[in-house]
């Protein structure tokens, strides 16, 4: 990814502009954060994602690709400056507004890593994701080394973290279910 520009702007002014479309645009608390557009692998394994995570979906709850993350506005603590993310694939239950572009409460998030965008994935944006309340799952996926991490939230804030390589794509089950009331104590679900 590149390096974060100078001059601080709001979540309003980023999607203000009308960027070129060879390439994508973040906002890290407040820097706008370009990477190169996802290379054809890249794309073709969060369709392969996608598809068995959208079988799973509970009534009211979309799947979405490459939709933007809202981290701030008291979602996450940050610098106090707007964050928002592009997220490889994301499940929210969230009823949607007109016009909306970006989501306020995904309970799993994919992020399929890659040589350009793996450092930030890890470092910068699993910790940040870890913070949203409404997020139940984190899912990794390296797509050259085909190797998955899956990080489940367990008791309200702790986290339990799975890694596996795979031969095919993983699923998950956070979008086999509604958001629960209260944080799940229990990790085995079943679709329904």
């Amino acid at each position: 990814m590149g390096e974060p520009q100078r001059q601080p702007l709001t979540l309003d002014e980023l999607l203000a502009i009308v960027w070129p479309e060879d390439a994508r645009h973040e906002l890290h608390d407040g820097h706008v954060v370009t990477s190169p557009l996802p290379t054809r692998a890249h794309q073709r394994l969060v369709m392969a994602l996608a598809h068995p995570i959208g079988r799973m979906l509970a009534d009211g709850c979309d799947l979405l690709t490459s939709a933007g993350l809202l981290t701030s506005a008291g979602l996450v603590p940050t610098t106090g400056r707007d964050t928002c993310y592009q997220v490889d694939l994301l499940v929210t239950c969230e009823p949607p507004e007109p016009r909306q572009r970006t989501i306020h409460a995904p309970i799993l998030l994919v992020e399929v890593l890659s040589p350009s965008t793996q450092a930030i994935d890890r470092n910068r944006k699993l910790p940040d994701y870890r913070q949203i309340a409404s997020v139940q799952e984190v899912v990794l996926v390296d797509s050259e080394a085909m190797h998955v991490e899956l990080y489940r939230r367990f008791e309200g804030t702790r986290w339990l973290s799975e890694s596996a390589s795979i031969s095919r794509s993983p699923t998950s089950t956070s979008a086999s279910y509604s958001p629960p009331k209260k944080p799940p104590t229990d990790l085995s679900r079943t679709p329904g």
